[in-house]
């Protein structure tokens, strides 16, 4: 399979109310289905809801990632798929290490929003990196070690061990934040099989009438991978081809 391992409970990073109801209505006339198998994950979501803007979300530029043991695991400026195979190689769950600084590129964010989601316990913030390494769980020797020797490596511009190439800021402004992540459903590639016009194909190949589909409840558009911004391109592309086709068969 694409991914070692997916979690049962994996969360999303969607409305809750995207449950698949469109994939199972089809099913219950026989539609096709085509690349099931087909998720794409989203590295840097909310362990506990699947959201994307929780926490310190910034530009991967300016922060450091850390497995569970407080070690680097992956190039923070690697794709959606890299980081989220790592993360999964490392238990999942992983944290965004930065220092106060971050706040001036975070997005949607104020410092009322961060003091109130650090009272909450959904971000970890403390005087010192030892400190914050308390908070998360690790050996503060170990992010300590990580954090000096990310600085040097942006000072420098290279980093050997992962090879990132984008750095803005160094981890060394008190106060210092971790945000917890997992990787989480950000787009599902596969669903009911349809033609060029819209039309839902039965198991045995042949159109349903009256049944189109466009759309994430449509598979076989994006193949393997979405890329990014076609998801918007296929809705009006094939939502246009589905409603007009419709209207004329009505």
């Amino acid at each position: 399979t694409y991914w070692e391992r997916i979690d049962d409970d994996i969360k999303t990073s969607n409305s809750p109310a995207i449950t698949g109801d469109g994939i199972q209505l089809g099913e219950q006339v026989h539609a096709d289905l085509v690349d099931m198998g087909m998720i794409q994950m989203l590295p840097t979501c909310d362990p506990e809801t699947g959201a994307l803007f929780t926490g310190l979300q910034v530009p991967p530029a300016n922060f450091l990632m850390v497995n569970q043991e407080g070690k680097r695991f992956v190039n923070e400026f690697g794709t959606r798929d890299e980081i989220s195979k790592a993360a999964i190689a490392n238990g999942s769950l992983f944290y965004l290490i930065a220092d106060d600084e971050i706040k001036k590129t975070a997005y949607n964010t104020s410092q009322e929003k961060i003091d109130q989601q650090v009272e909450d316990g959904t971000l970890y913030r403390a005087d010192t990196i030892g400190e914050l390494a308390e908070q998360i769980g690790v050996d503060p020797s170990v992010l300590e070690e990580t954090v000096a020797t990310y600085n040097s490596y942006v000072e420098k511009g290279e980093d050997p061990d992962f090879h990132k190439n984008a750095f803005d800021l160094k981890v060394e402004v008190a106060p210092f934040y971790a945000t917890p992540r997992k990787p989480a459903v950000h787009h599902t590639m596969g669903g009911l099989k349809i033609d060029t016009d819209a039309h839902v194909i039965n198991q045995d190949g042949e159109i349903i009438k009256g049944l189109y589909a466009a759309g994430e409840v449509a598979g076989g558009v994006h193949a393997g991978n979405r890329l990014g911004g076609n998801a918007l391109a296929d809705i009006f592309t094939y939502g246009r081809i589905a409603g007009k086709n419709a209207s004329q068969e009505a």
